[in-house]
């Protein structure tokens, strides 16, 4: 009985992680055609960034202008915070 059990749960198990969403394969190839295309276009920066919570990269294209906005205010709050943790450690 236990025997009968294993195999139907180990068959169980490999049939879930088999299975995929329907559909995914063509919107991957979709997604790689849309970032294919924005990698040749010379105004357009795409990197993977790595999402908080997982192993996994996720690539992000956005216009160099953007891209340069967003890393210029990512160092603004980085040195805010570094400057708020220095005037705390020197408080104490």
């Amino acid at each position: 009985m236990l025997k009968n059990i294993t195999i139907v749960s180990v068959i169980a198990l490999l049939s879930a992680c088999s299975s995929s969403e329907a559909g995914y394969a063509e919107k991957s190839a979709e997604n790689d055609q849309k970032y294919a295309k924005m990698s040749k276009d010379k105004s357009m920066v795409c990197e993977f960034i790595a999402q908080v919570g997982s192993h996994r990269k996720k690539r992000t294209c956005m216009t160099k202008a953007l891209s340069d906005e967003v890393r210029k205010r990512n160092q603004e709050a980085l040195r805010t915070t570094e400057k708020g943790a220095r005037t705390q450690a020197h408080s104490q």
